[in-house]
């Protein structure tokens, strides 16, 4: 139910908003062009509709979210003329102000402001750091985790901007680097998908790198794949991470890392939350990795403290993120909640899917401080 309904609502949302663009177009050019014939005035209007519509065909070009932003401030355009007209009473404007509305030229200036904004949010990549108490006793320092998913590499870096966001990750010292899913998808060719792994293999930390997959990493949405799922897998581990697909790792005889298999593959063959940690020692911090985040009612009942997830992408473009939350399409969106003993984390991602746009939260890489739950007491006990 939830995907038909993220195929028919953004269907309906674009074929509604090409037919009000060609009325908004056919109303402007009769402003503008009083003195042309009817059929002209048709002509011009259907030339302008099809210069603004027909590139939205590639649906997964840049365009796409210009005309839909343009569509959205038209329609806030419209309210405001609506409103005025109502409320004080106005019925006649000068002809300036008509012109004005007609071009539509204030909702293209909008749209354009937005859309380059999100371009150069997308690639602002910045830290978000959260404090987190463990649930078992651990070391007294603690531990540093920087978690980071949602790369796809290709729709914004390239190989040089991701050493300068590595170089960014090795400066926090971690002991832990976790990356959480769809580092690469099906626009990314075989030379980037390796050259990915390549910087990202790089980062040094104490206790290594881990990777879980996401639901594009292995190239299944594509006819075509660049690269096959083996292909993937002998690059990053040859690239000296240690992929976690329904499996753990201990870490320091304190904590247990635990990578799920994306649910997006063949979620029957998913091991549960459960199953995951049957022979874990519970003297130890669980902690999952998820790609998506959902299931927390059983990964809190199965006794983890600590689940990170990314693939929401917080949203990225607005309203999608409101949509999420509205539909329910994942159980948090975004941010750091704790319910229970369960610590969930969600973050936005390093960049984002498709579109180089980013008008919703930011890019950010996430360094998590595991605290040791006594420490405060401790101080208090010898302060």
């Amino acid at each position: 139910m939830v995907y038909l309904i993220w195929i028919l609502v953004p269907l309906t949302v674009m074929l509604s908003a090409a037919v009000y663009l060609c009325r908004k177009a056919y109303k402007g050019v009769c402003f503008f062009a009083k003195k042309v014939s009817k059929r002209k005035q048709i002509l011009i209007a259907a030339a302008v509709s099809a210069i603004l519509i027909l590139p939205v065909i590639d649906i997964d070009g840049l365009w796409f979210v210009v005309l839909m932003h343009l569509a959205v401030f038209l329609l806030v355009q419209d309210a405001v003329v609506l409103v005025v007209r109502k409320c004080f009473k106005q019925k006649r404007f000068p002809f300036f102000a008509k012109a004005l509305y007609r071009s539509g030229i204030i909702a293209v200036l909008a749209a354009v402001a937005v859309v380059g904004y999100g371009c150069w949010n997308m690639r602002q990549i910045v830290k978000t750091e959260y404090t987190v108490e463990a649930g078992r006793e651990i070391r007294e320092e603690g531990y540093t985790i920087v978690f980071f998913s949602d790369l796809h590499f290709g729709t914004t870096m390239d190989a040089e901007q991701l050493r300068r966001a590595a170089a960014l990750i090795e400066s926090e010292n971690p002991d832990i680097v976790i990356l959480g899913g769809d580092i690469v998808d099906e626009r990314t060719s075989l030379v980037q998908m390796k050259e990915a792994f390549a910087v990202m293999g790089d980062i040094r930390s104490r206790y290594g790198t881990f990777y879980v997959y996401g639901n594009h990493d292995k190239n299944e949405y594509s006819d075509h794949p660049a690269y096959t799922a083996a292909e993937l897998k002998d690059t990053i581990e040859q690239a000296g991470m240690r992929i976690l697909e329904d499996e753990a790792c201990e870490i320091n005889g304190e904590l247990v890392l635990i990578g799920r298999a994306d649910r997006g593959h063949d979620p029957d063959m998913r091991k549960t939350a459960a199953q995951l940690v049957e022979s874990a020692d519970a003297d130890k911090e669980w902690i999952l990795i998820d790609h998506q985040p959902v299931e927390y009612a059983e990964v809190m009942e199965s006794g983890y403290g600590l689940m990170l997830s990314g693939h929401t992408h917080a949203g990225q473009v607005w309203p999608l993120g409101m949509l999420a939350e509205l539909f329910q399409t994942n159980e948090l969106t975004y941010g750091c909640r704790k319910e229970g003993d369960l610590t969930k984390v969600v973050t936005s991602g390093i960049a984002g899917w498709g579109y180089p746009v980013r008008t919703e939260k930011h890019s950010e890489y996430v360094v998590i401080h595991l605290i040791n739950p006594l420490r405060d007491a401790s101080a208090n006990s010898f302060g």
